[in-house]
């Protein structure tokens, strides 16, 4: 469980490092007890808990940037039996990472270098809470956040785990939308606590670890808000500045991404003519349709990914039908019954139209797709405003269009 409950660390460490020039000298010291609870020796290898943490390694690491680099041991000591005491003195850059681990790599304490000397009291018959930091502010800090991190992030992880299983396994719609607002609201819950621990931090290096990890769930321009307030604290850190221009860097890239797709693909566009029968025979246009946003949802029930994306297609459909908005299914189905099983299966209960030509079907021809699902929306004047959205994109999308 001590092991588990740093893996979040892990994941950040190799991202950050702090630039400052000078180095300090430092000292960690404490007492341990209950090593025995650990149930492993010193060396990692299996042994009853009745022996003890005997003979065994104490070590002082310093954690280094890059995932190729191994952390730096800056002292060690030898540790006797299941409870005793320490005294390891160092000098490394003031901010960094230090990690103490017992043997190989076991239980580690993650600590940040703000101070001369920082004291340990640990007891290994607390897993859940096992150390207290005295004498290092910004190390009870990262202490704290580590501890509420890891149960927000655990909520969201639990969160897109059931609403994956539920969507699989075909739930109804009524769970699956309950399940998609507990998911944005566990999202919405982490990054409000990422966006005030960042904009509240007093330690640059806590702010930075905030931030990396925040990358994964804030939106563009929550991130470099955040970033901004992070280097108006500290306009000389040298890793904000990076983190900087690695976000301007992505930022180009992605615009430039953008700017290829839109040219080459259909948003901005007049939507080209479409016609097709539908389950009972009758031809029925896009143009028919105009007035109204409408959802070209092109799919086939041969396609796993076109079913699996449905229960969205019709959460979206159920929210907003009465919105000036409608989709058009085109199916690139062969038989009319595979296809007419489909929609009572998937309760696809809007327009459908198909020539059940396969991939010689004309829709192809005309909107020159090369995987299914797509789809194209498409607003009252004909225009396409948008292309290729899913889950929640798809969703965002008609929130802002359907005001």
């Amino acid at each position: 469980m001590i092991k588990k409950y740093f893996q979040l660390l892990a994941m950040v460490l190799t991202l950050w490092a702090c630039k400052e020039n000078a180095k300090n000298s430092f000292r960690v010291s404490g007492t341990y007890k209950n090593a025995d609870k650990l149930g492993l020796s010193a060396s990692g290898s299996s042994k009853d808990s009745s022996e003890g943490f005997s003979d065994g390694e104490l070590y002082l690491t310093e954690i280094s940037l890059g995932k190729d680099q191994s952390p730096i041991v800056l002292d060690s000591a030898k540790i006797k039996g299941g409870a005793g005491s320490f005294d390891l003195k160092a000098s490394s850059k003031p901010g960094s990472i230090i990690e103490l681990t017992f043997g190989d790599n076991l239980a580690p304490v993650p600590l940040i270098n703000d101070a001369d000397e920082i004291k340990l009291t640990i007891d290994f018959a607390n897993p859940d809470d096992f150390y207290q930091v005295r004498g290092s502010e910004a190390s009870l800090k990262l202490k704290e956040f580590l501890r509420d991190f890891g149960k927000k992030s655990f909520e969201v992880d639990k969160s897109f785990t059931v609403l994956d299983s539920l969507k699989r396994f075909g739930a109804s719609d009524s769970l699956q939308i309950q399940a998609t607002g507990t998911k944005n609201n566990a999202i919405k819950d982490l990054n409000t606590y990422l966006k005030s621990f960042i904009g509240n931090s007093s330690n640059p290096t806590l702010g930075i670890l905030a931030l990396s990890w925040a990358s994964r769930s804030f939106p563009k321009d929550e991130f470099s808000a955040s970033l901004k307030g992070l280097q108006q604290k500290y306009p000389d850190n040298a890793e904000l500045k990076k983190m900087e221009r690695a976000f301007d860097a992505q930022a180009s890239q992605q615009a430039a991404m953008e700017k290829e797709k839109a040219e080459s693909g259909w948003v901005g566009k007049q939507a080209p003519e479409l016609s097709l029968p539908d389950v009972n025979g009758k031809n029925i246009s896009l143009a028919s349709f105009k007035g109204k946003y409408v959802l070209v949802d092109f799919w086939a029930s041969w396609c796993g990914p076109c079913r699996q994306e449905n229960p969205n297609v019709v959460r979206a459909y159920r929210t907003y039908k009465n919105k000036n908005f409608t989709i058009l299914g085109v199916c690139l189905d062969k038989q009319k019954n595979t296809w007419q099983q489909a929609i009572k299966d998937d309760q696809l209960s809007w327009t459908q139209i198909s020539d059940l030509k396969y991939w010689e079907s004309k829709a192809v021809g005309i909107f020159k797709f090369e995987g299914i699902p797509f789809n194209v929306l498409v607003d009252p004047e004909g225009k396409i405003v948008a292309q290729e959205l899913r889950g929640d994109e798809l969703e965002n999308k008609l929130k802002e269009v359907l005001k």
